[in-house]
């Protein structure tokens, strides 16, 4: 018995072994690179005066740095001294939305199939007829079965064809013999339609990462872009610090995991930004001046230690699929044409 067990032990380390690398995608909607690289804005803080004072002492500080700190620790202790960030205007290192719209779906579509759509101009929920990475992943030796997403947007079904691209994609439908954590998400309705609460979507799937381990894993959050449409910069920055508290939680996890420690790279981004003034901020679209600027953050075994990056030459959103296949040793863009090449995030090795 104890030879047998000491067999099967050898050749389920064997399986990890033999495992390629890993890659985590997390899109959190509509956060501004502003916030990211400068942390709360104070004029639009005292915009709500009857949350200022409480708001000004959980997020603001004298610095700039001081400011970003407060607001996304994660990022700023971590990913920031362990890997890179991209897209602070600021320095004249822009991330570009390449879509003409400057809106969620059109968004999603361009960072996940890795060019911009002439025919998905709207949040309706068509199903996407360009493949994403992600499908295109799933479809390659190595993959199937080993791809899902979560995602907060009753959208995302749409987005991602799940009719077609035959990997699991969770919006936190009702199920016949649900969780308390599938009856939670049902019952506590958040103050807007066609999502649920990011922590739902966030916990679940921790969940499924825990038990079924796949290589490629996308969570897509919501919450800061609904608060932030409700002009409430309050709540939009607690619910950006929850989500940075929440990376840094799924970070330590993927460290404990063998599977992913060691070989798994984190990439964070945004689908689009927001107007970059108090009268626009709520809102985004080609009309909006700052709504075409985003913002990736990205850490992991392939990423070397570059911090804030300050090219003058910008990326683009459009090179973001690439890059997640480009992470676990895969040529997106010999798949796809039309695709950008990946960000020039990537270790080199000869």
């Amino acid at each position: 018995m104890k030879r047998a067990a000491f067999v099967l032990f050898l050749a389920v380390a064997g399986c990890a072994a033999e495992r390629g690398h890993s890659v985590i995608l997390v899109t959190i909607d509509g956060v501004r690179w502003q916030e990211i690289f400068g942390g709360a804005d104070l004029r639009l803080i005292e915009e709500k005066k009857g949350t200022a004072e409480a708001t000004k002492k959980a997020f603001w500080r004298e610095t700039a740095e001081e400011r970003r700190t407060a607001l996304a620790p994660f990022l700023w202790d971590t990913v920031a001294n362990e890997g890179q960030l991209l897209g602070n205007l600021g320095v004249g290192s822009p991330v570009i939305v390449t879509n003409r719209y400057k809106i969620s779906y059109p968004g999603y579509h361009e960072l996940l199939s890795g060019f911009a759509s002439e025919t998905i101009a709207s949040n309706s929920k068509v199903p996407n007829p360009s493949p994403t990475v992600l499908e295109w992943l799933h479809g390659r030796p190595g993959f199937h079965g080993s791809v899902a997403a979560y995602c907060a947007w009753d959208v995302f079904p749409s987005i991602l064809n799940r009719e077609r691209c035959g990997f699991p994609v969770d919006t936190g439908e009702p199920s016949p013999h649900p969780s308390l954590l599938r009856r939670l998400s049902a019952e506590v309705s958040p103050p807007w339609e066609g999502a649920v609460y990011d922590a739902f979507v966030f916990h679940a799937g921790m969940e499924y990462l825990r038990e079924k381990k796949p290589r490629v894993f996308y969570f897509a959050f919501g919450d800061p872009d609904e608060w932030a449409h409700d002009g409430r910069y309050d709540d939009y920055l607690e619910a950006i610090r929850r989500t940075d508290g929440w990376l840094r939680e799924l970070w330590a996890t993927i460290q404990s995991i063998p599977e992913y420690r060691g070989k798994t790279s984190l990439l964070i981004t945004s689908d689009h930004g927001r107007g970059d003034n108090p009268a626009e901020w709520r809102s985004h679209n080609n009309k909006v001046n700052g709504a075409g600027y985003i913002w990736v953050a990205a850490i992991g075994p392939k990423i070397p230690a570059l911090g804030v990056r300050s090219e003058h030459e910008p990326f683009t959103q459009s090179q973001v699929a690439a890059t997640v296949a480009s992470l676990v040793g895969e040529d997106y863009p010999s798949g796809v044409t039309q695709a950008a090449p990946p960000l020039p995030i990537l270790r080199v090795t000869k």
